[in-house]
């Protein structure tokens, strides 16, 4: 179903809160206040933004979110894929889009929430220590895994997919309250990796690279 209002629903009790200050504001007046409200209000609700994607029609795993490439490397992954994998590691800024999305359609075979630190999502060590949530995600041969990830801000990640429940690509996984990072990691023999750290992605149209059919 197509949302109207292109806001996350996670918007609306910090408005509410924040209008209530506003309104507050008018009966007992506090110097400066009401402007200092009313920038919050509005950065609320561009943070909380919900745009609509038409992912490409080329083929290849799409970007999971908005953000900037910060590494790309090479390792094991043990937790669903349990092969070697081409891991893309992105940092959502506060003028980010965090809602994150389905790399490609397919099933929800895996999630699994650990608890961490809030470090700096700009820190080298943040994405090894950081509270996350893990999604599988899998497509017959194709899969991948997408890491939400909180940061020094954000304290709270929200999931709003199921096990068993089947995406299409570039749908809506949920959403990672402010700065923070989202992670990728991609079976490293069917896939080749086309970005570069510093490329700034865009959650559900950025292709990542191509798959690789095996021959």
């Amino acid at each position: 179903m197509t949302n109207k209002i292109p806001l996350d629903k996670r918007v609306w009790p910090g408005v509410i809160f924040l209008c209530i200050l506003i309104v507050a504001e008018k009966v007992w007046p506090v110097p400066y206040a009401a402007p200092v409200l009313v920038l919050f209000l509005v950065a609320q609700l561009v943070f909380f933004r919900d745009p609509q994607r038409e992912p490409p029609r080329e083929q290849g795993p799409l970007a999971p979110a908005d953000g900037t490439v910060v590494k790309i490397d090479e390792i094991f992954e043990d937790k669903f894929l349990h092969e070697q994998a081409v891991r893309i590691r992105i940092f959502l800024s506060i003028f980010d889009v965090h809602t994150t999305r389905t790399p490609l359609a397919g099933i929800i075979k895996y999630q699994d929430y650990v608890k961490g630190k809030f470090l700096n999502a700009l820190r080298k060590d943040a994405f090894d220590h950081n509270e996350s949530n893990w999604i599988g995600i899998e497509n017959r041969a194709r899969r991948v895994l997408v890491r939400q990830l909180t940061g020094a801000i954000a304290r709270r990640i929200y999931s709003d997919v199921t096990i068993g429940q089947v995406m299409g690509r570039g749908e809506k996984l949920g959403v990672i309250c402010y700065g923070s990072g989202v992670e990728v990691s991609i079976p490293r023999k069917m896939f080749r990796v086309d970005v570069r750290v510093g490329q700034h992605v865009t959650g559900g149209t950025t292709l990542l690279g191509a798959w690789i059919e095996e021959g």
